[in-house]
């Protein structure tokens, strides 16, 4: 979603005259945009800005920082950082054009109902995946979690809004879209009252758009439809990010979760089988406050039930304004390091196993990038995510690759000769 933030700004100063410098050396003008979930982006930003300070003091350079730490943190951004002069919060970034106007400009109000602005000159990262919002915000207030607070509550943009820039990338011949949202399965059609599921529906029966994606899901909101969409519409791809945080009840109720882990796991089953080639991935705090080795064993236990394509893996960070930064930290820092490095190697043998039963398949690819390491190769994806190296092909391109090598991250193969 940062990213996608990212993109409306750019786009919204490109069609005002601005030009994209190559870096912050070169730059009239730095954009910061920042994210607040846990606390080392917080230190990187300041970090940052005392960089920009320094070209600051030599030239003249206008500095700007948004998105969840502006919003956050603009007080402690004022004292340590005065040379700032322009913040913008998550909600206020469309006014990114008039700030720039004034010497020093702060808005960090926050909006009860979607805020659109013009999709057409969005500097997208390429012109053939495109992300989509479709609300933004969240009403669960998950113990450890700030984005009640940076983004908002949750709001939900007209769905007409959602068809009519599917509708315009279609027409610009776009191949993907990923639909956004903090909990995407709570999405409400502030018009119609329409669910994700429908949405999804729509938009797969409407568009000849080849591959949607969406994210982030939330367990506890997750409607056993949505699976059944995406059994019916192939170009739903089947592949979900569903974090279930931690395996133990005891913990998962001290994150204000939700949900049991049983009722996860039920979950999972449900949507396994009616979707038998799901691709699950997932989230996972380690050393939450109270967690014990037993707690983490039932982490450990939920890893290897499911074994997910992908874990994004976290210690557990304390986030002012939280209910949980009350609680102890009572997990010392060497005994979260250990179990992350745990789970991570339990991941990392999880997804070899997966990957190796691939080698010998052909697997439908969406090329991304050249290689960096090896220009005479592209980098795509299949529809799990898995990175996969192809010795040739162009940028942007589906392409039927013969899958002869595996990794733990990625896959490597050849175009398939028809």
């Amino acid at each position: 979603m940062n990213v996608n933030d990212s993109e409306k700004m750019a786009g919204i100063l490109i069609s005002e005259g601005y030009k994209p410098a190559d870096d912050e050396n070169s730059a009239d003008i730095v954009i910061v945009n920042t994210c607040s979930v846990r606390e080392k982006a917080k230190e990187k930003l300041f970090s940052f800005l005392g960089k920009l300070n320094g070209i600051k003091e030599k030239r003249e350079l206008k500095i700007i920082v948004t998105g969840c730490v502006s919003q956050l943190l603009k007080d402690k951004i004022r004292k340590r950082a005065p040379y700032v002069d322009i913040m913008l919060g998550t909600n206020s970034y469309f006014k990114i054009k008039d700030a720039l106007k004034k010497t020093k400009f702060s808005d960090f109000q926050f909006y009860k109902n979607w805020i659109e602005i013009p999709f057409e000159p969005i500097l997208r990262k390429n012109d053939f995946s495109a992300y989509v919002s479709i609300m933004e915000g969240c009403d669960s207030f998950c113990t450890y979690c700030v984005v009640p607070f940076s983004r908002g509550r949750e709001k939900f943009r007209p769905s007409s809004s959602i068809l009519k820039e599917i509708r315009f990338l279609e027409e610009q011949e776009f191949k993907e879209v990923q639909l956004l949202g903090q909990n995407v399965d709570s999405y409400r059609d502030p018009e119609t009252g329409m669910d994700l599921a429908s949405l999804l529906e729509k938009i797969a029966k409407s568009s000849s758009i080849q591959w949607i994606r969406f994210l982030t899901s939330h367990p506890a909101k997750f409607s056993i439809r949505i699976a059944e969409i995406m059994a019916k519409y192939p170009k739903i791809l089947h592949s979900i990010h569903i974090p279930f945080q931690a395996g133990s009840n005891k913990i998962l109720e001290l994150m204000n979760r939700g949900y049991s882990i049983e009722k996860y796991l039920d979950l999972v089953n449900k949507i396994k089988e009616i979707v038998p080639d799901i691709a699950l991935s997932t989230d996972v705090i380690v050393g939450f406050p109270g967690e014990t080795d037993k707690d983490f064993q039932y982490t450990v236990d939920v890893l290897k039930e499911i074994e997910f394509e992908n874990m994004f893996s976290f210690k557990y960070s304390p986030r002012p304004g939280t209910k949980a930064y009350l609680l102890e930290d009572n997990v010392p820092d060497e005994v979260k390091t250990e179990r992350l490095i745990y789970i991570q190697n339990l991941q990392k043998e999880i997804q070899l196993k997966n990957n190796l039963k691939r080698v010998g398949k052909v697997m439908k690819v969406l090329t991304e990038n050249i290689n960096k390491k090896n220009p005479n190769e592209t980098v795509g994806r299949i529809y799990t995510g898995r990175i996969v190296n192809v010795k040739g092909g162009k940028v942007g391109e589906f392409y039927d690759i013969l899958i002869e090598e595996a990794g733990p991250h990625n896959l490597k193969g050849s175009i398939k000769e028809d």
